[in-house]
């Protein structure tokens, strides 16, 4: 098996549907081998039903994987134990992914045989939707600084070949949508491939669309709070292993809020954001912290 794609879906079936659609329409070669895995992370919609309509629609096989523990990394993980690829290939039950997007990876992987993950780009589905979540940019680059890990590789548009998984591990089940810590748990991954000097690229021809449904301020305002949080989480796992790359990473934000706010306090202006953020990074921080109290008490010997 050439690629295993990976889709984690949690009562998101009217989203998945044309996700499904848009693997169904893309243009595969014939020779190029390629599954679908579909995780239904405890979804209590018509997940099951949507996914048997779509095999009977296309023709495609699909292998349909349940997973009870909440979290995005969790069902990412389900889904990784149970894929055949020599390359593996995720996306979000909300995007739209271009006809030749499977070819486009290969197409990268195929060309340089020392690439071992890459992101792509995300252009945004509907115009009605707000400009969040999306990768636009149209050039090739190189992934080469931790500087980059919040900003380039998108996590609902990435691949990498089997062996990053079996050097690096498991997405860390602590991280993602469906728990405390609602994001960075692809952040985390980049970052632990990086220190193991795995090379990874973002390429903007593979391509997908994100179909987020997002609106309004509020809306935006809890995304952005996830990331946050998922940021500050993520400082404080590698800083608690003593990792001083993303100590500089976590005081350069930090401090940077500082400044704003002892800038706008002077200057009389509101001092809300910055507050808010710093918050939002101790708040990470603390779940984090929580989470390895409670991996020690439990004695496990594993962790990604």
């Amino acid at each position: 098996m050439e690629i295993s794609v990976i889709i984690c879906t949690f009562n998101g079936s009217e989203r998945l549907k044309d996700t499904l659609k848009s693997l169904g329409d893309m243009e595969v070669p014939s020779d190029i081998q390629w599954e679908l895995l579909v995780v239904d992370n405890n979804s209590s919609d018509d997940t099951g039903e949507v996914i048997q309509k779509f095999v009977k629609t296309f023709g495609l096989d699909v292998k349909y994987l349940f997973e009870g523990n909440q979290g995005l990394s969790h069902a990412r993980n389900k889904g990784l134990m149970n894929a055949n690829g020599k390359i593996i290939a995720f996306t979000d039950d909300d995007c739209i992914v271009d006809k030749s997007w499977i070819t486009s990876i290969l197409k990268e992987f195929s060309s340089d045989k020392t690439l071992s993950g890459l992101g792509g780009r995300v252009e945004l589905y509907n115009t009605n939707d707000r400009p969040v979540t999306t990768r636009t940019l149209k050039e090739w680059m190189l992934f080469s600084s931790p500087n980059q890990l919040f900003n380039l590789l998108p996590g609902c548009n990435m691949g990498f070949v089997r062996d990053v998984f079996d050097d690096v591990g498991i997405f860390d089940p602590n991280f993602g949508a469906g728990t405390k810590i609602a994001s960075a748990e692809d952040s985390d991954f980049f970052y632990r491939a990086y220190k193991k000097g795995f090379k990874m690229i973002y390429s903007p021809d593979v391509l997908v669309y994100h179909n987020h449904g997002r609106r309004t301020d509020s809306q935006v305002r809890a995304l952005n709070r996830g990331y946050v949080i998922g940021r500050g989480a993520f400082y404080c796992k590698h800083i608690l292993r003593g990792d001083p790359v993303v100590m500089r990473l976590a005081c350069r934000e930090i401090s940077t809020q500082i400044k704003r706010f002892i800038r706008n306090l002077y200057r009389n202006q509101s001092i809300e954001k910055e507050i808010r953020l710093i918050r939002f990074i101790i708040t990470g921080a603390l779940y984090k912290l929580v989470a390895v109290k409670r991996f020690k008490h439990r004695n496990q010997t594993v962790s990604p």
